[in-house]
């Protein structure tokens, strides 16, 4: 637009100085034909006064120079009639000079008028950017407050996690220390019973049989020895058997205890566990389902046919992938991997537009998506998009037309001299 009327600037300029020319040449004619009307009239009166006079050979020297001035007189005339039709000629092409200075007048206008529309335009479109700006900025921040918020539900996941890996190996390991308590105190209960046995078997009779007075002290001796003896098969005795078996008894006790608390807590933490694995797979399936929805909707619309989302394994969702299942008007049920290229762009568009429908984003950058797709998909495509437009800002590179015609702002580069790319126009149009 700029070099249009930088131009047409020009040309008025030019216009210009050429009727300021041809109205000096007009006026300088004009001044001519006057002197030379002046000197006929002139000529004219000394005719009349040399009619008056006898004098013949002054007459006819007159009238040899009246004849001459006649020849100049019409000669002048000739040329003033010549200068005549040079200034209607200038007068005419004056007009149309002023018609056209007058037509581009008007078209300054109308560009002046363009460039404040498209200056409006262009503080509309600033003031739609720091829109979206602000708007992708609250975006991002949402995004980084549920991203922490996410981060510390993991966190605390792992954390459960490890603690109650921790509790479970301490679990292990008390009941290792308690099998083997138990064990001891087995060991200890036998021991104890052997020995009250043997202390029962050693307890002297009752009453007290006397000594027989005839009792010698070899005899005596020999008794005395021989309860040594047995005291020493009896040896030897654990004399803190009872005590250590109240200590194992305490420190059971205590074991039993801390047990049943990491009983407690393992089954409160998997119930948490279970808890958060029914949310996620609840929040999931909600996904799923609204996403599989918009996508039967989307790929109807795109390829005439009907298409859905399928889960490898149903039962346990989030443990399989997913299978995008189409089947194009015309053709028999195909997956994603067995369909040719243009399917394949249809239906992963429709993905991507199912998915932006559940959770739209601010903008969305497409790099020929259509190059595989005939004319008839690429305007499906295109009222797709522009349909899709509402909810956020799709920015294409295409070079398909109904893409292009179905753009709101379209830009066009092309490779300039050398290894450089270079704009070639802008053009807005209204929706």
């Amino acid at each position: 637009m700029w070099p249009r009327r930088e131009a047409l600037q020009a040309g008025i300029q030019q216009n210009t100085a050429e009727l300021t020319l041809l109205r000096s040449q007009t006026n300088g004619a004009r001044q001519a034909t006057a002197v030379l009307q002046a000197e006929y009239e002139a000529s004219q009166s000394t005719l009349a006064a040399l009619a008056t006079d006898d004098a013949h050979q002054q007459w006819q020297q007159a009238q040899g120079l009246l004849q001459r001035n006649a020849e100049v007189l019409a000669a002048k005339e000739a040329a003033v009639r010549r200068c005549q039709q040079e200034i209607e000629t200038n007068e005419t092409q004056f007009q149309r000079l002023e018609a056209k200075l007058h037509r581009y007048r008007e078209q300054l206008q109308e560009l002046r008028a363009n460039q404040t529309h498209q200056l409006n335009s262009t503080t509309q479109l600033r003031v739609q950017i720091r829109q979206h700006e602000e708007r992708l900025s609250r975006d991002s921040q949402q995004l980084t407050a549920l991203e922490k918020t996410l981060g510390a539900v993991r966190a605390e996941r792992d954390t459960a996690d490890r603690t109650w890996r921790s509790r479970q190996t301490e679990l292990q390991q008390l009941t290792w220390e308690l099998e083997q308590q138990n064990h001891r105190r087995s060991e200890s209960a036998a021991a104890l019973q052997e020995l009250e046995t043997q202390v029962a078997a050693c307890v002297l009779p009752e009453p007290i049989p006397e000594v027989p007075e005839n009792l010698t002290l070899e005899q005596l001796q020999h008794d005395r020895r021989r309860l040594q003896k047995q005291l020493q098969a009896m040896e030897p005795v654990n004399m803190r058997a009872i005590e250590d078996w109240e200590e194992t008894q305490q420190r059971l006790t205590d074991l039993s205890q801390r047990l049943a608390t990491l009983e407690r807590e393992r089954t409160e933490l998997l119930l948490r566990v279970e808890n958060f694995t029914t949310l996620r797979q609840r929040a999931f399936m909600q996904a799923f389902q609204a996403i599989d929805a918009h996508f039967q909707e989307i790929f109807a619309e795109l390829s005439d046919g009907d298409g859905h989302l399928q889960l490898e394994d149903p039962s346990h969702p989030l443990n399989g992938g997913l299978n995008l299942v189409a089947h194009p008007k015309g053709k028999p049920v195909r997956h994603l991997a067995s369909m040719s290229g243009g399917e394949k762009s249809l239906t992963a568009l429709s993905f991507i537009f199912a998915l932006q429908r559940y959770r739209p984003s601010p903008f969305y950058a497409f790099d020929e998506v259509d190059m595989f797709l005939d004319g008839a998909n690429v305007e499906r495509l295109a009222a797709m998009m522009r349909k899709q437009a509402k909810l956020a800002q799709f920015i294409v590179v295409s070079l398909r037309r109904p893409t292009i015609e179905a753009a709101e702002r379209t830009i066009g580069v092309t490779q300039a001299r050398g290894a450089h790319t270079q704009v070639l126009g802008l053009e807005l149009k209204s929706g």
